[in-house]
Formats: structure tokens, C-alpha cells, sequence
């Protein structure tokens, strides 16, 4: 449905007469608090339904960005930021390919790690099937990605869509109205009052959770006290010896996790010029000096000694960031009172896999028909508001305790990390239902692109997965020689696997099955009735390898045969 088609969306930008018949502040379909990426990503997915989008953003023109977290898209990030902002040519043109994880944790016996090959390693890699043309055009592109590039490109997306932005906006307070009066928005510019008004609000302001602060529903998370200090580097060293590991892949093509007890560091290469490194740390198992310039980043750095050496010679950027105590919740994100609270602005506890931007894109997902209607004159559903309200609360206890555990028990002990690592894959593989642009509908979004371990199921599922990783957690120290494997499906896991990636709707079966691939690791491990292959592929010559050469072997020879008179 298009404004035309509605008399009210037409006069959304008009100003509006008050009751008393004077000229009112101008109303509109949504009021969006905060236009960084998310409140971005918003306006361009109300403006292409038709509604009128006033995006009051705090920054004042010209300023530059604060250079933030999240510089990893993840499969279900991709989707939505492909799918719903048109961004894939964008985003391949102007971001750097990843194809998975990789694991590097200090080693608890023994000498001193002096290099990454002297850490126990899991890579979860994709790069193989790059090879393979049947397989790779099939995958869900991720990247590593410059954000302030990125914000400022959906930025200029959501104005060419129609939204209205006003920069160096302080939002100060919400009324929310009752019924289907509309709320009003007091802001500051310029140092001026001003105050505009919207059917609907949605807050995307990130940490500064201005509508959750209001109302007093958002709260710090005392679980979990951890803090996170970061930079972006240049001149790093791009040395192979440094990046290669296992069959020659190399470790930059894939978000590098540093983990020992309690800590664990972010690698995320971003071109050839730019790389982010941070740290996340638990404050009862660490407590660097954060007083200075650097709050404690090189102290954290001389504890993982291989990483030190890695940025020796490299610049940062500007200054560091720093956050002193990362996690915090909300009561509810959705309410049927017209609002919306999204992504940074509803939640946070921790960088990894960038979940405060995926659970963004799920939010809107949801939000976007809810948020339509509500603007024709339809009450918010309360059943439906509850519902979802369920399962973000689900969501983030589920969220709190898994890196709780981590903390506690999974970064610093390798075998428990990687059985964290392979069980997280499966979260995959529900987002491969939605690949084709032509599934990404409300139906199909509905079943597939809920929030994270948002059901009693997986949270139930969560949780007996942790008791039971706790069973390996030590055999580090009982087994000679660091732990070294990889995920590297290549010619023989696609020629297994061929089906999967032909019939519709089968993908989704590739990762669970790889999943279930990794889990019997954990028992090959324990009871050696059959091969460790994840070891198999990390020592090589593996299967695939030797397959590999096999069909370069007769790719030869056909080509000399072809080039017979």
C-alpha cells in the first residue's frame, strides 16, 4: 500500500492542528531516536512500506562517526542487510569476504605459546568450497566490514527512500499517548526545543537506550560483570608465516577468536590497510589498569604473547574505545503502547558474532508489519507483543548464561571451546531456508528468522549442552600435544553431501548434518571406536586433499588430450 492510498500518510509531513486549532509540531507514520545503523536500516524498511520517517539522530552534521563494535556480518545480518536494504553489491564491492571462525586458544601446559602454531587451534572454514562452483554461489556471503562506511551508505539509502533526518537531535523525553493518539518527541536543537510527533517510536539509539532509560525497563546485567576495550590498526604485518595454518588457509580470511581463562580477543581484517582488535574481558578474573590512554589494552595484549608479537609495528588508528562494564537487558523490546526498542538500545552482553546487529535485523523483521498496521489504526496485537516479549526474554537469559559459562569455563579450555564452537554452527543453518530473495517473505521470516534460543526447547537444549561440555573441559591437561582441528568441507563433504545443495529447501541440512559431524568428534575423541577427522583434515594430507589432487591430476589430462591433433 502506498501513501496515495491513505489520506493520513499523505499529510504525515504537513504540520497538524492541535486541539484548539492551532498549527501542532509535524506528525509522522514512525519516529525513529538514533540514526546509526539500526535506526537506519529502520527508516529504509518503514519508508519502502509506505510509512513517513522522521529519524532524529544525535550526531551533529559533519561530525565524524564513533568509530563502534560490530564489524562482523554474520549469515543471518547478511541476509537481512541483502534481502531488505538491497546492500549485496554493496557489501561485496566495499567489504571483506569471510568464510568462518577460527579458534586460537593458550595452551595450559608446557612452554610459552611464541606463535599462533604453538596455540591449541579449531578452524570452522568454508574456504574449500570456494573451489567448487555447485557448492560456493549457493553459500550466504559474510564479511568483515568498515562500519562507519557501511552506516553512512544505509544512511543515504534511507534518505533516498524518503526519511527525514535531523541531525544533532538530543531527544530529551517521550510522551507516549494513549490510544491511537499520536506520541509526542521533545528534542533539542541547536540548543532550541523542539518537538515533533509519531503514530509509532521506535528506539535505536544504542547504548544510550534513551526510551528503555525513560521508562525504567532497561537495566545492567549483574551475572556477568565484563568490559571490552578496542582500537582499529594499521600497518599490520601480512606475513604468511604468521597467517597460514592448516592446507595453506589463511587465518585473516575468517574472524580470529584469542581466548584464554576468563578473556578473549577479536581479530577482524578489514582490508589490506585496516584491521579491529579488541578485547573482552571478565572484571573478577582481570582487572588491567584502565586508567590510561590505552584503558588497559596492552596489558591484556602481554597476556596472550602471540598476539603481541602480531601487532608489533602496528599503528592504531585513534583512540581506544573503552566500555567499562558491557552487559545489559531490557524488561521487553515491543509494547502495545506504539513503541519499539531495538538492537544496542534493548541489549547487550557481548561482541561475539556481532549479536547485537543480527538481533537488530531479526527485531525489524518482526517489527515491520506490527509497526504498518499500528499506523493504519490497528491496536498492536497484545497476544503477539507478549509473544515476542517471551522470547526475547528467553533470548537474552540464554545469551547471559552461555557467556557465562564461557567466561567461567569455555575460553580458557580448549576442548569445551570447540564443542561451544560447533554447537553455535547450528544456528546456521535455519537462515539457509531463506537464501532465495523469493523466500524472504513475512511467512517464511515468521518460522525462520525468529530471535536466538528464543523457545523453552533451545534454552532447555542450551543448557544440558553445557553441563555435558564440561566433561572434556580438562582433557587438555591429561593429553600430550595441543588440540588442532578443522571443519574443512571440500570435494569429498560436497560429493557426500551433492543432494543437499541441489533440491529445494535441503541446504538447511548441510549444517545441521555438519554439526552432528563435529559432535561425533567429541565422542571419536573419547572412545576411539572410529578416526577423528576434524584432527585428520587439520594434519594433512586429508581425503579431501588427496581428492583434490586427484581431479587436478585429470583436469591435466584432459586438458593434454584436448590439445591432441
Amino acid at each position: 500500500m502506498t501513501r496515495a492510498s491513505d489520506a493520513r500518510w499523505g499529510e504525515a509531513r504537513r504540520a497538524v492542528p492541535d486541539e484548539g486549532g492551532r498549527e501542532g509540531p509535524p506528525l509522522f507514520d514512525v519516529v525513529v531516536i538514533g540514526g546509526g545503523l539500526v535506526g537506519s536500516m529502520a527508516a529504509v524498511m518503514f519508508q519502502k512500506r509506505g510509512l513517513s520517517t522522521l529519524v532524529l539522530e544525535s550526531r551533529p552534521a559533519g561530525r565524524p562517526q564513533k568509530v563502534v563494535v560490530g564489524e562482523a556480518i554474520t549469515e543471518g545480518s547478511s541476509l537481512f542487510l541483502r534481502h531488505e536494504i538491497g546492500l549485496g553489491d554493496w557489501l561485496k564491492a566495499n567489504s571483506f569476504r569471510k568464510f568462518g571462525f577460527d579458534f586460537l586458544t593458550l595452551p595450559r601446559t608446557g612452554a610459552e605459546a611464541a606463535s599462533f602454531d604453538d596455540c591449541h587451534e579449531l578452524l570452522l572454514s568454508l574456504t574449500p568450497l570456494e573451489r567448487i562452483r555447485g557448492a560456493f554461489p549457493r553459500l550466504i556471503p559474510t564479511f568483515h566490514v568498515e562500519r562507519t562506511g557501511l552506516n553512512a551508505e544505509v544512511a543515504v539509502r534511507a534518505r533516498k527512500a524518503g526519511a527525514t533526518f535531523v541531525e544533532g537531535a538530543s531527544v530529551e523525553r517521550v510522551e507516549l499517548a494513549a490510544g491511537s493518539a499520536p506520541h509526542t518527541i521533545h528534542y533539542a536543537l541547536h540548543g532550541e526545543p523542539n518537538v515533533a510527533r509519531g503514530r509509532f517510536v521506535v528506539d535505536a539509539s544504542g547504548r544510550r537506550a534513551v526510551l528503555g532509560r525513560q521508562l525504567g525497563i532497561t537495566h545492567p546485567v549483574s551475572e556477568l560483570d565484563t568490559s571490552a576495550v578496542w582500537n582499529r590498526f594499521e600497518n599490520v604485518s601480512a606475513d604468511p608465516a604468521l597467517w597460514t595454518t592448516f592446507q595453506g588457509v589463511d587465518r585473516r580470511r575468517h574472524t580470529i577468536h584469542l581466548t584464554g581463562q576468563g578473556f578473549w580477543f577479536w581479530w577482524i581484517h578489514q582490508s589490506d590497510r585496516l584491521t579491529s582488535v579488541g578485547v573482552s574481558f571478565d572484571k573478577t578474573q582481570h582487572q588491567p589498569d584502565v586508567k590510561g590512554d590505552d584503558h588497559g589494552f596492552w596489558e591484556m595484549v602481554r597476556k596472550f604473547p602471540p598476539l603481541e608479537r602480531a601487532l608489533a609495528g602496528a599503528r592504531p588508528e585513534g583512540p581506544y574505545q573503552y566500555y567499562a562494564h558491557l552487559p545489559y537487558r531490557s524488561e521487553h523490546w515491543l509494547s502495545v503502547e506504539r513503541y519499539a526498542i531495538l538492537g544496542d538500545a534493548a541489549w547487550f552482553i557481548d561482541a561475539l558474532y556481532s549479536i547485537g546487529i543480527e538481533t537488530a535485523c531479526r527485531q525489524l523483521a518482526a517489527a515491520a508489519p506490527i509497526v504498518e498496521r499500528a499506523c493504519r489504526g490497528e491496536p498492536v496485537c497484545t497476544k503477539t507483543a507478549a509473544q515476542l516479549n517471551r522470547e526475547f526474554e528467553l533470548c537474552q537469559s540464554s545469551v547471559i548464561a552461555l557467556n557465562q559459562f564461557k567466561y567461567q569455563h569455555g575460553w580458557g579450555r580448549p576442548h569445551t571451546l570447540m564443542q561451544t564452537a560447533l554447537y553455535e554452527l547450528g544456528e546456521i543453518a535455519e537462515l539457509y531456508h531463506m537464501q532465495d530473495p523469493a523466500r524472504w517473505s513475512e511467512k517464511v521470516r515468521a518460522r525462520h528468522y525468529r530471535l536466538q534460543w528464543s523457545t523453552e526447547r533451545r534454552k532447555r537444549d542450551l543448557e544440558r549442552f553445557m553441563a555435558r561440555a564440561l566433561t572434556d573441559g580438562d582433557r587438555d591437561l591429561k593429553e600430550p600435544g595441543l588440540l588442532k582441528k578443522a571443519l574443512l568441507p571440500g570435494w569429498a563433504v560436497y560429493g557426500a553431501t551433492w543432494p543437499l545443495w541441489r533440491l529445494p529447501h535441503a541446504r538447511p541440512w548441510f549444517f545441521i548434518l555438519t554439526r552432528a559431524w563435529g559432535f561425533s568428534e567429541r565422542l571419536a575423541e573419547r572412545l576411539r571406536l572410529w578416526p577423528d577427522a576434524l584432527s585428520w583434515m587439520a594434519s594433512g594430507p586429508t581425503l579431501t586433499t588427496v581428492l583434490n589432487r586427484l581431479r587436478r591430476d585429470e583436469e591435466d589430462d584432459a586438458a593434454v588430450r584436448a590439445a591432441r591433433p
